[in-house]
């Protein structure tokens, strides 16, 4: 396969799950991400597929390291926005603007600038962000995390309607284990929104990056334009949506 994918916050969680799950099948896979350590880890683990890139989006060289990694590639067939932070545990009335303002440029700003500088090779493509029903969901104690989910759901949604050249896809993950939900896990909080994660592990309802990696992937390359133009959303939790994700063996 010479299908050319970029994966952004590679180096971990759900992001270093659907790089490899990409690389697994055969594509090849441009691995963004901080941690130089962690993306050489996944170039020797597979060096035929992957190619790494460690910069920080966050600043104007990390975004031009990543077009660099392109300059040669025609067309990239897929981009995956997975790039996250660790958003702390906070109270509304505590929220510090200098924090929530770079959350905002990494969920926000940064794939609105990569799609944009990569426009005249994402014809055809699919570009996928991942969701978070915390969105639409105040999360009582953790205010911080819900305004820039939404924020970033506000710019996918817009993704979604007016780069009608790609086909744009929303994940919700729901509860992965990433070290955002473990920060959750661990913390001595009583807020609902501890409690609740804390009950959600008990019951087992918290899933592996590498599943959630595998369903990224199944929709990436096995769904057809048909049903990604009539889905606005997939859901890893909803049985259906699996089925639908294994519609086909190749694109």
């Amino acid at each position: 396969m010479n299908e050319t994918c970029i994966v952004t916050g590679a180096s971990s969680g759900i992001g270093r799950a659907t790089a490899i799950a990409l690389a697994e099948r055969g594509r090849s896979v441009i691995c963004v991400a901080r941690s130089g350590d962690a993306l050489q880890a996944l170039k020797t683990r597979y060096p035929e597929q992957v190619e790494i890139v460690c910069a920080d989006l966050c600043d104007s060289a990390g975004i031009s390291a990543v077009i660099e990694s392109v300059k040669f590639v025609e067309h990239v067939d897929v981009l995956v926005h997975a790039a996250g932070s660790t958003v702390a545990l906070r109270h509304y009335q505590d929220l510090q603007m200098p924090e929530l303002l770079n959350h905002m440029g990494l969920h926000v700003s940064v794939p609105i600038e990569l799609n944009n500088r990569l426009k005249n090779k994402l014809t055809g493509s699919r570009i996928l962000y991942m969701d978070s029903h915390s969105a639409i969901t105040p999360r009582e104690g953790w205010s911080e995390y819900s305004i820039v989910k939404a924020a970033a759901q506000m710019a996918a949604r817009s993704a979604m309607i007016e780069l009608d050249r790609s086909s744009v896809i929303r994940v919700f993950p729901g509860g992965v284990r990433t070290a955002l939900v473990e920060q959750l896990l661990m913390a001595d909080s009583e807020s609902p929104t501890v409690v609740a994660f804390k009950a959600l592990d008990a019951s087992g309802g918290i899933s592996e990056p590498a599943a959630v990696g595998r369903f990224v992937a199944n929709i990436l390359l096995d769904a057809t334009d048909l049903q990604l133009q009539a889905r606005q959303t997939w859901d890893f939790n909803n049985p259906e949506d699996h089925v639908a994700a294994h519609s086909r063996t190749t694109r």
